[in-house]
C-alpha cells in the first residue's frame, strides 16, 4: 500500500511496477489487471501505460471495478443464468420507487396520507444504493440498529450530567432516546422496503450498475471454479485511488486473493482525498 498526496507520482509509480513486472517476470500482460475508480482514471492510465510500454499496454487489463464485473459476467453468462444484462434506467428507477411507495401498509411508518406522499423516494433511492455499494444486507443492518438502540441508555451523552427540572444527575434522557427510536424505525421500515424493491427490479429484468459488483460477489463465493480461474488467470493486482473503494468494491480485491499464500497486490491512494 503507497499512501501519498495529489501530485506525487501514485499513477506513475503504478504505470512503473505494471512495465517492471513485464521486464523482470514471466507473466504476460494479460495475466495483470489494473482497477481504477473511474473511466477517466482508465484513460488516463492506458495513455501512461502506452507512453513507457507501446502496443502491449494495450494487452494489459485495465478497468473500472464495474467494466472488470460486467466483463467476468459476460464471459460467463451461464453461470450468472442471463442471456442479457438490463441496466434500469434513471426514469424507470423513479417509477419503481414510486410504486413502491404506493404499496406501503397504511401502519407502515413511512406511509403518508397528505402533501408529497413521494417524498422520501430520494432517501428510499440513496440508502438502497449505499447497501449495494457497501454489501449491505437487511438483516445486517437491522442487527446494528438492534444494538445502537439497546446501548443508547448506556451513553454519556443520553443521561443528564446534572440534577434539574426534576430528572437525578444521571437519569436517562427518554425524550432524546424516544427521537433516536423513530429515526431507527424509519430506517428499519426503509431497509425492509429494500427487500421489496429488490424483488420488483427483478420481475422487469432490471438491475442497477452496483448490481454487477454484488453478482460477481455472490458468484465468486458460490462457485469455487469459476474464482479459482479469475485468480489463475490474474496473477498481479494493481488498484489506483484505492481510497474511493467501497465495501463491495473491496469485497471483490479480497475475493481475488482468497486462500493465495502471498498475493501480489498493490494498491495507491490517499485517505486525505476519501
Amino acid at each position: 500500500m503507497v499512501i501519498a498526496g495529489p501530485g506525487t507520482g501514485k499513477t506513475q509509480i503504478l504505470s512503473a511496477r505494471i512495465a517492471n513486472i513485464l521486464l523482470e517476470t514471466d507473466f504476460l500482460p494479460e495475466n495483470i489487471l489494473c482497477l481504477t475508480y473511474t473511466d477517466a482514471g482508465r484513460i488516463a492510465m492506458r495513455k501512461r501505460l502506452h507512453s513507457m510500454m507501446g502496443a502491449d499496454s494495450y494487452r494489459v487489463n485495465l478497468h473500472t471495478f464495474h467494466s472488470f464485473c460486467n466483463q467476468v459476467i459476460q464471459e460467463n453468462l451461464s453461470v450468472f443464468n442471463r442471456q442479457s444484462v438490463d441496466i434500469i434506467s434513471e426514469i424507470e428507477s423513479i417509477e419503481l420507487l414510486k410504486q413502491l411507495i404506493d404499496g406501503f401498509q397504511k401502519d407502515n411508518i413511512l406511509h403518508k396520507y397528505t402533501g408529497n406522499i413521494y417524498s422520501e423516494s430520494k432517501r428510499l433511492h440513496n440508502l438502497f444504493i449505499t447497501m449495494k455499494k457497501e454489501n449491505f444486507t437487511s438483516s445486517m443492518i437491522k442487527d446494528c440498529v438492534t444494538r445502537f438502540l439497546n446501548d443508547l441508555p448506556n451513553r454519556e451523552e443520553y443521561r443528564y450530567k446534572q440534577t434539574r427540572n426534576g430528572f437525578k444527575k444521571g437519569d436517562v434522557k427518554q425524550k432524546k432516546i424516544d427521537e433516536e427510536t423513530i429515526k431507527m424505525q424509519k430506517l428499519s421500515a426503509a431497509v425492509d422496503a429494500y427487500d421489496t424493491y429488490e424483488k420488483m427490479m427483478h420481475q422487469r429484468n432490471r438491475i442497477n450498475f452496483e448490481d454487477l459488483i454484488l453478482w460477481v460477489i455472490k458468484a465468486f463465493e458460490n462457485n469455487t471454479n469459476l474464482l479459482l480461474d479469475y485468480q489463475e488467470k490474474y496473477q498481479y493486482l494493481l488498484v489506483d485511488e484505492y481510497q474511493d473503494t467501497n465495501g463491495a468494491q473491496n469485497r471483490i480485491l479480497e475475493l481475488l486473493t482468497l486462500h493465495v499464500d502471498q498475493p501480489n497486490i498493490f494498491v495507491v491512494g490517499d485517505g486525505d482525498q476519501s
